[in-house]
């Protein structure tokens, strides 16, 4: 008996040995690769050629579908000859259409608002916008002539008065959740970052989060920051990191979104442009 029990232990020796010898010469990816990995996964399904996208004649107004009630709307205008491209959100709920964001001009919006009508065969109820630059609200006029309602924080429309912008409502501070039926659009602002007034769109049902500070995965440099608090901004995205840690898709204001990985992103983004100045 004490030698088989002294013949297990050997064995359990030569055995344990062989697993510390193969983790040394094969070690096991770490949190973070693996993260890294997971990021990747989920980047090739949100970016997946597959997806259903509808789009104007010439192209520069897109639908790209999320799931069967949000869909991404990306217009495009040339900025120093290239072509720039917008995101927003449409949410179709059971209470009705809702826009995010207005496009950079009302050309754009009214092709915009076209093509939702002859695809969702609805006009939209209402639109919020997420802060005061060009390319959130450069087509407000074409929504207001299409007597759809548009809405925001007194801040937003605060600044989008002082730029020259219609006058907005600032529901949205009283207001900051719209429960619509199943669907829950909840709008929170983070701090300063890309402007001083931009908020974020949060959908919980769906875990998406929406907004203009945040970066494309592809998006190596810091864009137009000519109103942007570069000190400020990497806390509001941690703030956003705190706050959301369940978000699974992540929508930046231009280019392709991503999932989670888009914040840590766009913090790295902004301690390289700290570094190089």
């Amino acid at each position: 008996m004490r030698k088989i029990l002294s013949q297990k232990n050997i064995l359990m020796c030569i055995f344990s040995f062989t697993l510390v010898f193969v983790s040394v010469l094969f070690p096991v990816e770490n949190n973070k690769t693996y993260a890294s990995n997971i990021s990747g996964r989920n980047e090739e399904i949100l970016k997946d050629k597959n997806k259903i996208e509808i789009s104007n004649k010439d192209g520069s107004v897109k639908l790209s579908k999320i799931n069967d009630e949000v869909w991404v709307h990306t217009t495009y205008t040339i900025i120093d000859g290239y072509s720039v491209p917008a995101n927003g959100l449409l949410i179709n709920s059971r209470n009705g259409l809702y826009l995010i964001d207005a496009t950079w001009n009302d050309q754009l919006a009214d092709e915009l608002l076209t093509l939702i009508e002859k695809n969702f065969h609805k006009h939209v109820k209402k639109a919020i916008i997420t802060h005061h630059k060009i390319d959130r609200v450069g087509g407000i006029q074409a929504l207001l002539d299409a007597k759809i309602p548009v809405e925001t924080t007194s801040f937003i429309a605060k600044m989008c008065k002082e730029a020259g912008y219609p006058q907005i409502e600032p529901t949205l501070d009283r207001s900051p959740v719209l429960k619509l039926g199943k669907t829950i659009i909840e709008t929170y602002y983070p701090g300063e970052a890309h402007t001083r007034d931009n908020i974020v769109i949060w959908l919980p049902q769906y875990k998406i989060l929406f907004g203009d500070m945040i970066f494309a995965l592809e998006q190596e440099n810091v864009g137009i920051i000519d109103e942007a608090n570069m000190s400020a901004w990497p806390y509001t995205i941690q703030n956003l990191i705190n706050k959301y840690p369940d978000a699974k898709v992540v929508i930046p204001g231009h280019k392709n979104w991503g999932d989670f990985s888009l914040l840590s992103h766009t913090i790295n983004n902004l301690k390289s442009y700290k570094s190089a100045n």
